[in-house]
C-alpha cells in the first residue's frame, strides 16, 4: 500500500530530477522516502527544509503535489508532532476568498484561544516577509468566533479569544510560512506552516436571485471533516454591516433562506463553503464566500 502511494506521487508530481531521487540524499528525496515509510512528521520536516533552500516554481508545484498525497493518509494530523504549550488551547488559520458582484477579496484570519492574555499574532512568509500591511488584531467574545471553530469549545471563564485579520490583494501563494503567538508576559510559541493549493472538494455558486447551489468537484477525503456550509445575513446598523442571522450546516445543505426568517428590509447575504484539515494540532481552513444584496419585501407587496 505504501509503495503504491509513493508510485502515485511519482506519477502525479513531475520533476526534472526523477532519475536522481534515490541516488542523491537531499531533503527532497528524504521527503519522498519518509512518505514511503509513512513517517509524515519527518516528511514535513524535510519539506520545510526544501522550502528554505529553493522557492522555484518547479519545486513549489512539486511540494504542493507531495503535500496533497500526504493529506490522503490522515488529513494532516501526523504532519507536525509539535504540540501547543499549556497556555494555548486551540489555533485556526483560515484562508478566505470573498466573491461579490464585480470583485474578489482575500483574507487570512488566525483565531486563537489561550489561557492567558495574548499581545500579538503574526504570520510571515519565508523569509520573514510580511503578507500584508492591512491587518488588525483584537480580542473577541466566543460568540463572535465561527460557530464550529474549536476556539469556542470547552471555553472556561479564564479563556481568552483573539483574531488576527489580514486583508490581501491576492490569494496567499503556495509556500512556507511562520506563525508566531506572543503572550503579554512575553512567552511565545511559533511553528512552521506549509500552505498548499489543493483543489476544493466542494464549491458554491448562485443558482438564481435568492438561491444557491453547492457543487461537487472531487471526492471527499474520508479522514477530513465534512465541508461546512455557512449562511449569514447582514444588516447595515450604525454605519456598519452586522450579522443579524446566521447558521452552519454539516449536511443536508439548504439552497435558500428559511421562509419568513427575516423582517422586510434590504440586506447582504453571504453563503460560504469551508473545508478543513490539520497540521498536527493546528487547524487549517479554506473558505469560499459568495455574497450579494438580498431584499425581503412586505407580504402586501408580494401579493
Amino acid at each position: 500500500m505504501k509503495k503504491t502511494l509513493l508510485l502515485g506521487t511519482l506519477l502525479s508530481v513531475p520533476f526534472v530530477a526523477h532519475a536522481e531521487w534515490f541516488e542523491d540524499n537531499t531533503p527532497l528525496t528524504q521527503a519522498h522516502q519518509h512518505l514511503l515509510e509513512g513517517n509524515l512528521t519527518s516528511m514535513f520536516d524535510s519539506m520545510v527544509e526544501v522550502w528554505q533552500l529553493d522557492k522555484s516554481d518547479d519545486i513549489s508545484n512539486h511540494l504542493n503535489g507531495l503535500l496533497g498525497q500526504a493529506l490522503t493518509a490522515d488529513c494532516g494530523r501526523g504532519l507536525d508532532s509539535k504540540q501547543f504549550p499549556d497556555w494555548i488551547n486551540a489555533v485556526t488559520l483560515r484562508r478566505v476568498n470573498i466573491q461579490s458582484p464585480g470583485r474578489d477579496a482575500y483574507q487570512v484570519l488566525i483565531e486563537a484561544s489561550a489561557g492567558k492574555p495574548v499581545s500579538a499574532i503574526r504570520l510571515t512568509q519565508w523569509v520573514d516577509q510580511s503578507i500584508s500591511s492591512d491587518s488588525s488584531f483584537k480580542a473577541i467574545k466566543p460568540s463572535e468566533a465561527i460557530d464550529y471553530s474549536p476556539t469556542t469549545q470547552n471555553a472556561g471563564s479564564n479563556t481568552h479569544h483573539y483574531v488576527k485579520r489580514y486583508n490581501l490583494n491576492n490569494e496567499l501563494s503556495v509556500g512556507l510560512y511562520r506563525l508566531d503567538i506572543t503572550a503579554k508576559d512575553q512567552e511565545s510559541w511559533s511553528t512552521w506552516v506549509i500552505l498548499g493549493n489543493q483543489k476544493a472538494k466542494r464549491s458554491v455558486r448562485w443558482a438564481s436571485k435568492d438561491h444557491w447551489k453547492v457543487e461537487k468537484n472531487a471526492l471527499l477525503n474520508k479522514y477530513c471533516p465534512l465541508p461546512k456550509l455557512g449562511v449569514t445575513v447582514y444588516d447595515y446598523v450604525d454605519s456598519d454591516y452586522k450579522p443579524i442571522w446566521k447558521h452552519f450546516y454539516d449536511s443536508d445543505f439548504p439552497t435558500s433562506l428559511p421562509v419568513d426568517s427575516l423582517p422586510p428590509n434590504n440586506y447582504v447575504m453571504a453563503v460560504s463553503i469551508t473545508e478543513q484539515r490539520w497540521q498536527g494540532p493546528l487547524i487549517l481552513e479554506k473558505s469560499q464566500v459568495i455574497s450579494k444584496s438580498y431584499s425581503v419585501a412586505n407580504k402586501e407587496q408580494k401579493n
